[in-house]
């Protein structure tokens, strides 16, 4: 818990979330790995790059606590460490701009965790894409990214006063 100075005077808090600036708080940073293909022969610098990730899938995944092949197999409990919405791999290719991106977002402690190991294993990475013909502008960068809720707080009614409140069994 931190004790902090509100404008209704000082209150304990579990947690503050850092902040950009009045507003922009957040809880997660991401590490985006990029490249521009080619669309010379039939994209196939593209098809190199989704290969390459492919190829590191176990690697990626190990960084965000995803299921990979070894954990598949393994009887380690990873309740409590997979938050989806926390801590993800993404692919975005956009064909407009001939981008490929892959973006693995974490909690704060852990990407400040994955800081320290030199991000690990993007070295791999950009190395294969930089060895990869037709592939150029190859480059990380590392930024915050946060869902956003612009709908407010959500109100989620208690089931025994729902709709379906009849249906439910009766605890006696």
């Amino acid at each position: 818990r931190k004790h902090f100075c509100t404008d209704k005077g000082w209150a304990w808090v579990a947690h503050v979330m850092p902040s950009l600036a009045p507003g922009v708080n957040y809880e997660s940073c991401a590490r985006e790995w990029r490249c521009k293909w080619s669309s010379d022969e039939d994209m196939a610098s593209l098809k190199a790059c989704q290969k390459i990730l492919e190829d590191m899938r176990n690697d990626i995944l190990e960084v965000t606590h995803d299921f990979t092949s070894k954990q598949v197999k393994a009887k380690e409990v990873l309740n409590g460490q997979l938050d989806v919405g926390r801590q993800t791999v993404q692919r975005i290719v956009d064909q407009d701009s001939s981008s490929f991106k892959v973006i693995v977002k974490l909690p704060l402690d852990k990407f400040e965790a994955w800081e320290k190991k030199n991000f690990e294993p993007e070295a791999t990475f950009l190395e294969a894409l930089r060895a990869t013909q037709g592939v150029s502008q190859v480059e990380a960068q590392t930024y915050t990214l946060e869902t956003v809720n612009l709908m407010g707080k959500m109100q989620v009614p208690n089931p025994a006063n729902g709709c379906m409140a009849d249906s439910l069994p009766r605890v006696r």
